[in-house]
């Protein structure tokens, strides 16, 4: 009996990390409060249990991403090219359902942005 029990609450906590996990693969518009304004970003992310992959799309351009997704926790990096050399872009965020909100770390300064899932 109580082999069967363990056995019954082994497969219910499956089940509920299979019901609970959360899914960001897809299309997302952002909108990012940068220091001259907004700027509008199309995200493009592919998911593999937690790894994420994709494409980050803006007026300057599109960069490939690499990240994670712990629980509602994104994490996401890229490189962009400037006058001044590459600089990398680290991207933490919060999903919640069809919804991500979070900070953009350009190393010299930080924006927060918005996001939904089209």
């Amino acid at each position: 009996m109580a082999r069967l029990l363990s056995l019954i609450c082994a497969f219910g906590l499956g089940l509920a990390t299979v019901v609970t996990a959360q899914s960001v693969s897809g299309a997302w518009d952002l909108s990012i409060n940068g220091p001259e304004g907004v700027i509008t970003a199309t995200a493009d992310l592919q998911q593999d249990g937690e790894k994420l992959t994709g494409t980050i799309t803006a007026p300057q351009g599109s960069a490939p991403m690499t990240g994670s997704l712990k629980g509602k926790t994104v994490f996401l990096t890229f490189n962009i090219d400037t006058p001044q050399g590459p600089i990398e872009v680290k991207i933490n965020g919060e999903v919640e359902g069809d919804s991500v909100k979070g900070i953009l770390d350009f190393g010299m300064g930080q924006a927060d942005f918005t996001g939904k899932k089209k």
